[in-house]
Order: C-alpha cells, then structure tokens, then sequence
C-alpha cells in the first residue's frame, strides 16, 4: 500500500482518483492548493504525489498550483528538505494543454522534475500503470 498525496482543485477529479486509488488498496490524501501541500508534507510522509499544473480559482489560474509545488521539491529550494521529499515520485496533470498558448506547462513540469506527464481527461488505468512504474509496487 502506498500514500499517496493528490493536489487537484477539480472535485470530480478528485472523488474519481480517489476511488480508483483506494481500490488498488492505497491510501490517498488530497488538497486543493501547493501551500496545503507543503503544509501535509510537513506533517506526514508520502510515497507519491499527483498534482494538478493548473490550479483555479473564480475560473482563473492561481499561482498556487503543481508548479510551485514542483520547483518547491526538485528547484534549488529544496536542499533543506528531508531526502524523501526531494525523492518522491512527482506525477503531474493538467488539463491546459488543450488550451491555447498552455500547451508548454507538461514540458515545464518536466524540466521542473516531475517523472511523468499526463493530460486530462486522464485514462485511470494509465494512472495507476504510471503510479505502478514509479513506486515499483
């Protein structure tokens, strides 16, 4: 079983990776911002995160999404951190590649250091394929 921390604004979302999570007996945390995030990551230990790129607020993009929450984990910031933070398999989501002048943020969350990519909607067994491959369980 692994614990697993899913930052995602989108409650639809959220109740679907939750359920398809817990049904492969992990156990699943989930938030709606980087700042609540950090917040768990302080308080308890995570063998994976899933985070949306995008996260909104009033229908618009808030600074305060998996970007953040990335560059906070693998940028320069992140030497303090506990080693497990900085080594924590990072999963990241969006669905603005569909958008105009967005399509970018993927390669960006690469070049951050999240290990897999994917677009939205999300194939939930890709999901559980990736989160498989990264954590080897």
């Amino acid at each position: 079983m692994l614990k697993i921390l899913l930052m995602e604004d989108d409650p639809d979302f959220v109740k679907v990776a939750v359920e398809v999570l817990t049904s492969a007996d992990h156990q699943v945390v989930s938030c709606a911002s980087a700042r609540e995030a950090l917040e768990l990551l302080d308080e308890q230990q995570f063998d994976l995160l899933i985070t949306d790129i995008i996260i909104r607020k009033d229908m618009e993009p808030v600074a305060d999404g998996g970007l953040l929450l990335i560059s906070r984990l693998r940028g320069p910031v992140a030497r303090h951190l506990d080693e497990w933070k900085r080594k924590m398999p990072i999963i990241a989501i969006s669905g603005a590649i569909h958008n105009r002048g967005m399509s970018h943020l993927l390669e960006i969350s690469r070049n951050l250091g999240a290990d897999i990519t994917m677009a939205k909607p999300t194939n939930m067994d890709e999901l559980l394929q990736n989160v498989r491959v990264l954590t080897r369980k």
